[in-house]
């Protein structure tokens, strides 16, 4: 029996009427570049467990590391503690039962964890010397790689059970450039996946590039047209929005989306589902945080909103179907975001602007609430007459997430993954652009 099952077991013995438990174990390779420099490199493995006792419509929730049998007898006790002296949710509804789950193709890959130190630091030494390689003016503010194995135990009262085991890596580099005593602005590459399937020697001359394209920005006069957004900017956008369509957000009322499913909110051109089961994805897996089968869910198809990603919990309180959302008993999250991708090449895009902003980066925030925009662009270069011209000294973009989701004219067919969000380069009309000189 494992562990969950034992704190499960443990919490009814003390009276709860249910139990829901999670026993996570793992290890981890970290290597950290500071100016060109490996400057941190560390290896360690956690194990935790945590544990929902349920008394009533009473819910108490503990957690510790290291579980043992001992512990969780302890565990359970301080849960069932809680529980008991907590005031009821009116809303709870109870646990999940069982329902067969999928088979999700690309979950755990071996050569990724089996990865060792000495070749994760390699890696990273390489990524270094091929970005000074590739031109002397540019250098490696930071960098990370991250590779990690892990196993997971989700077990509850009604009779859930589940074992996954999970394989992640990520590096990301952040470059910039200098010349003359000018700094150009900062770039980033990065690549995740499943598996050891990193290039790395791509994405340093990726991230070598983009920063020598950011020498010498000129100021830029404000305007509204077109913008080209590079999906590190548009994972930003759909991963806003991914809070709108969030069935906890539509119960608590705070989702300007609550009420519209049917409703045409964007062009026709978009569509995007939540993909718990896509082979390989970082998000994906058999069952979600509570135990429920991961599922394929359309949210918006051609423009039209058709669904909200739920949990058990959400899905009740709404008199909906839950999608496999959990990120928690209580809570919901997106799994993979899969935006459909387009008939167009980026050089298409930026052949059709007379005149506009390719957008590599963004820094700010997005509000799903009401949809404001507010941010500074990085990475970006005006297009004029069909042509990107020259890199831009830093300007702001005003405008609001749902207008943009009507204004998007263009997709790109190449998408890239950024962690679990799968996009587009997207082009939008009517974007306004606060800049301060002549273009």
């Amino acid at each position: 029996m494992s562990l969950s099952e034992l704190a499960v077991k443990y919490a009814l013995r003390l009276g709860a009427s249910e139990a829901h438990s999670v026993e996570s174990e793992g290890e981890v390779i970290r290597v950290e570049v500071e100016r060109d420099t490996i400057s941190s490199v560390s290896y360690g493995r956690s194990s935790s467990l945590s544990l929902a006792v349920i008394t009533g419509n009473r819910i108490g929730f503990a957690s510790l590391k290291n579980p043992t049998e001992e512990s969780i007898k302890l565990l359970a006790e301080r849960g069932y503690g809680l529980a008991k002296a907590l005031k009821p949710n009116p809303y709870w509804k109870g646990l999940p039962k069982p329902k067969p789950y999928p088979h999700v193709e690309g979950l755990y890959d071996r050569k990724t964890s089996e990865l060792g130190v000495e070749e994760a630091v390699e890696l990273m030494k390489t990524a270094v010397s091929i970005v000074k390689d590739r031109d002397s003016r540019v250098s490696v503010v930071n960098g990370t790689l991250s590779v990690s194995s892990s196993n997971r135990t989700i077990a509850n009262s009604e009779g859930i059970y589940c074992e996954e085991r999970f394989t992640t890596m990520y590096c990301g580099l952040l470059t910039v450039a200098k010349e003359g005593g000018e700094v150009g602005s900062f770039a980033y590459e990065d690549h995740s996946s499943r598996r050891m399937d990193l290039d790395i020697e791509n994405l340093a001359i990726k991230a070598a590039e983009k920063a020598l394209a950011s020498l010498r920005p000129k100021t830029l006069k404000s305007f509204k047209g077109t913008v080209i957004f590079d999906p590190d900017v548009s994972r930003m956008l759909f991963s806003a929005l991914s809070a709108a369509y969030n069935g906890l957000n539509i119960w608590r009322g705070i989702s300007p989306l609550k009420g519209r499913l049917g409703e045409k909110i964007a062009t026709e051109q978009l569509t995007i589902v939540d993909d718990g089961v896509r082979p390989w994805g970082l998000a994906s897996s058999k069952a979600d945080g509570e135990g429920s089968p991961r599922r394929t869910t359309v949210v918006i198809e051609d423009g039209i909103l058709k669904a909200f990603i739920n949990n058990t919990f959400t899905a009740r309180l709404l008199d909906m179907e839950e999608t496999g959302n959990a990120a928690g008993l209580l809570d919901v999250a997106p799994s993979n975001t899969v935006v459909k991708p387009g008939d167009y090449d980026v050089e298409e895009m930026v052949c059709e602007t007379d005149v506009g902003l390719y957008v590599g980066r963004l820094s700010g925030h997005i509000r799903f609430e009401d949809g404001l925009i507010s941010g500074t662009a990085k990475q970006a270069f005006l297009i004029k007459n069909g042509e990107r011209r020259y890199p831009v000294m830093e300007c702001m973009i005003s405008g609001n997430l749902y207008d943009i989701l009507k204004n998007i004219t263009g997709l790109s067919r190449e998408v890239k993954v950024k962690w679990s969000t799968i996009v587009p380069t997207v082009m939008v009309e009517n974007v306004s652009i606060i800049g301060g000189g002549k273009p």
